[in-house]
């Protein structure tokens, strides 16, 4: 199985952004997921983020159309690092990834 990857992506507020992907990450780890989680700055540099399995945005950047994975909007989480629904929101998203790569294969 492939690594999970999550990209966190930001513009200006650079320090809150690491601070995002960190506790993000924390949170993951204590929850049980094994997730690469990295950080993806747009405010000087304009690029598609890594290869993704999960994309978080602080700012709207990407569709899935241009990521060809799951896209969530996590702008509370610059107010509120624990904002209930976002965290709902992105646990639903990884617990049906991880539960959709653990399904056996059909033959």
């Amino acid at each position: 199985m492939p690594p999970y990857r999550i990209s966190v992506i930001g513009g200006w507020c650079g320090n809150r952004l690491i601070m995002v992907t960190e506790h993000l990450a924390e949170k993951f780890e204590k929850s049980g997921f094994t997730c690469q989680v990295k950080s993806h700055s747009i405010w000087d540099h304009y690029s598609l983020p890594p290869t993704s399995s999960l994309v978080l945005q602080l700012l709207p950047a990407y569709t899935v159309a241009d990521t060809g994975c799951p896209v969530i909007n996590i702008r509370p989480l610059l107010l509120d690092l624990d904002h209930p629904a976002t965290l709902e929101k992105i646990f639903a998203q990884i617990k049906a990834d991880f539960a959709s790569e653990a399904q056996p294969l059909q033959l």
